[in-house]
């Protein structure tokens, strides 16, 4: 670990000395070497005639001119690749972050609860009381971290540097997420609205919607949701609407944002975009996400 620190740090500093070089080079080296021939030249001026001089000062400048910039060039470009590798490793330790905080919110906490649960079975079948009540909370539960776990593997299965048609990976996952529950979906995706965003936003916006309709799934208690994808002017909009039984306004006034909604929005703000939601209590909860194009 220290070692691949070291190395890093070293890449840097090499990095910043070649751009420090660069630049006194080309204060430097233009002006020795043209000084030098004048000087040559005054020297040999029965050999060299003035025109032939300027001519030849002009070419070496050229020349010189065309190296420094190729140099430039060529640092430019190392710079630029490591700048997506390091993109690239901050995307997938994202990933890794969020899914492990998923694993934290959604599973273990399922577990915790099964096991309440079956304690619960467990001393009412002793006390010879029917324990149906805790056996279908049970069920409930086992059938939401499996649905949970599924999609932990589906996402770990996925690149999160791959290409994909954000419409079409939205039509699949909506398919899917009905099929593992009773809430109804309806898509509307409006003159191919996001099919012109890159790669690593299209992925980063079925990421959101995925988190969105989890969240619906787990604590709306909603039976419907609306999901659109629209384009006005320059902006896109991804619009996600439920039937549920809305946000605790109240408490958002006191206490602000849940954990799990500041996480969405830093989600949101990391493609440049920004989350607005609207809610009241028994009336749904409305999450729109607009991106400047």
């Amino acid at each position: 670990m220290h070692w691949t620190l070291k190395c890093e740090d070293q890449s840097f500093w090499g990095d910043f000395m070649n751009i420090r070089t660069m630049k006194w080079l080309s204060a430097l080296i233009a002006a020795v070497l043209i000084g030098a021939f004048e000087f040559l030249r005054h020297q040999f001026l029965h050999v060299i005639s003035m025109d032939w001089g300027n001519v030849l000062v002009a070419i070496v400048t050229g020349v010189l001119v065309f190296i420094y910039f190729h140099g430039i060039s060529m640092l430019i470009e190392n710079l630029y690749s490591k700048l997506q590798k390091e993109k690239e490793e901050t995307a997938v330790l994202q990933e890794r972050y969020r899914i492990a905080r998923e694993l934290h919110d959604s599973v273990a906490q399922a577990l915790f609860f099964m096991n309440i649960k079956m304690a619960e079975i467990e001393n009412a079948l002793r006390q010879k009381q029917e324990p149906w009540e805790a056996v279908r909370e049970v069920k409930e539960a086992i059938k939401l971290t499996d649905t949970d776990i599924r999609q932990h593997i589906f996402v770990l299965q996925k690149d999160p540097q791959e290409k994909i048609n954000l419409s079409e990976a939205v039509r699949k996952y909506i398919a899917d997420y009905q099929e593992d529950g009773d809430v109804t979906v309806d898509l509307t995706i409006t003159n191919n609205a996001g099919g012109n965003l890159s790669s690593q936003v299209q992925n980063r916006l079925f990421r959101i919607l995925q988190e969105l309709l989890q969240n619906i799934r787990k604590h709306a208690d909603a039976r419907h949701v609306d999901v659109s994808f629209e384009m006005i002017d320059n902006q896109f909009f991804m619009i996600v609407r439920d039937d549920g039984k809305g946000l605790p306004t109240e408490s958002i006034k006191k206490h602000g944002l849940s954990f799990g909604l500041k996480i969405l929005e830093e989600d949101v703000r990391g493609i440049g975009g920004q989350l607005t939601m609207k809610s009241a209590p028994g009336q749904g909860t409305t999450a729109t996400i607009s991106l400047n194009v």
